[in-house]
């Protein structure tokens, strides 16, 4: 039977992955903030959050089967909802220093452009996987066809072999 048809088997439940979406979602949170604390502080939530969403869209496009674009969307909004609480709990002090005019016109940005992507990437990924699996079933009709016919093996020709070098060989 197969396991990730079970309900919290594999953590997949009526085609939601919630394992591998929280997974993903506190690995990227763990990163980002290990990232914040090693710059120092320099490199901003808001660079490390709009990289997170994309790097986690991939992943997630990549691995789930089922509800594809549904899974993404969830992680991109779950991604781009802790990353504004890191905005406004760990780094408040340069939410503070921009203003809340530039936090606010950015992570609408980054947000827009994250959602944008996670449908845009889902959609074409699963155009490409419906054209991948026509092109294979073309493949194997055409094999198929050609295997019911006798086909003439084929047979190895000898030739007469070719001199070498450029010019005669002196005798």
């Amino acid at each position: 039977m197969n396991q990730s048809m079970n309900p919290g088997g594999q953590g997949v439940w009526r085609g939601w992955y919630w394992r591998f979406v929280g997974t993903t979602v506190v690995v990227l949170a763990i990163l980002e903030l290990v990232a914040y604390y090693v710059s120092k502080g320099r490199y901003s939530f808001i660079q490390t959050g709009e990289l997170g969403m994309f790097i986690a869209a991939i992943l997630v496009v990549q691995r789930v089967k089922e509800r594809r674009m549904a899974n993404t969307l969830l992680v991109t909004i779950l991604g781009f909802v802790i990353n504004l609480i890191f905005q406004l709990t760990i780094g408040y002090k340069g939410t503070l220093y921009y203003g809340w005019g530039y936090f606010v016109e950015q992570n609408a940005i980054i947000g827009g452009i994250g959602i944008l992507f996670s449908i845009v990437y889902s959609r074409t990924s699963a155009w490409s996987d419906r054209r991948r699996a026509q092109a294979q079933a073309k493949r194997q009709a055409t094999s198929t066809k050609t295997d019911g016919r006798d086909e003439v093996k084929p047979v190895r020709v000898h030739r007469v072999k070719k001199k070498r070098g450029r010019g005669r060989r002196p005798r």
